[in-house]
């Protein structure tokens, strides 16, 4: 895992530079950070969640000079040129059902994806399906759910479209919608997006996805409190 400074977690930026999407690295005090894209603007204190998932329908593949099946094409599809570098993906229905993959680029109609994801089994357009989700391209958390997979918590502001750190474990702060009880669990589900709320003591894992403990009680709802994520 790669070391990063106190800087570094502090700034965000409109270009995606060396880093790949979903990298993690530690800051000299132990926490550990993802490498994100903004898909909204999001706030300091916010949960974030992978973007929505993305259907497509009848794709053919093609491969490479070596043989390898790492062309998914979609004709006519439109796509802006690397809206879905980084995406992972699955075909989830027809010829080559239950293959994985990995997106590195596209253009406007074909992924390529890592050639360490190449397909084995060749698509049909007659009936393969894929899904791409977003796991590192992240908008805030919605609002009433308990459980929607987050990614980690904002420590600063992103505009839509921007790049930076958010803290998957480690002390920081989040936004609560109640006031959290002390050294208690908390999750996503307040009634304002990226905000959290305690967890229910009879709701385990399943029920609930808890993303650490907390410190400080905040004074007052929709306050900014200091937690331990775990995530």
């Amino acid at each position: 895992m790669i070391r990063i400074s106190f800087q570094d977690v502090n700034q965000t930026t409109s270009a995606l530079g060396q880093l790949a999407l979903g990298t993690q690295a530690n800051t000299p005090d132990g926490s550990t950070w993802v490498y994100v894209k903004a898909a909204e603007a999001i706030a300091a204190g916010n949960v974030v969640v992978p973007d929505a998932a993305v259907g497509v329908d009848t794709v053919s593949s093609d491969t490479d000079q070596q043989g390898r099946i790492i062309y998914i094409t979609e004709a006519g599809a439109g796509w802006t040129t690397d809206a879905f570098a980084g995406a992972y993906g699955v075909v989830d229905d027809g010829t080559g059902v239950g293959q994985v993959f990995r997106v590195e680029t596209n253009n406007a109609t074909t992924l390529t994806l890592y050639k360490s994801t190449a397909l084995t089994t060749a698509l049909d357009v007659a009936d393969s399906d894929i899904t791409l989700t977003f796991p590192f391209t992240v908008d805030k958390s919605a609002v009433t759910s308990p459980k929607q997979g987050a990614t980690g918590i904002s420590q600063v502001a992103f505009a839509t479209g921007e790049y930076g750190w958010v803290l998957k474990n480690g002390n920081g702060g989040v936004i609560a919608g109640e006031a959290l009880a002390l050294g208690a669990g908390f999750t996503t589900g307040d009634d304002t997006e990226g905000q959290v709320i305690k967890a229910v003591t009879a709701e385990g894992s399943f029920d609930h996805q808890n993303l650490g403990f907390c410190r400080v009680v905040n004074a007052a709802a929709d306050q900014n409190t200091l937690v331990y994520v775990n995530i």
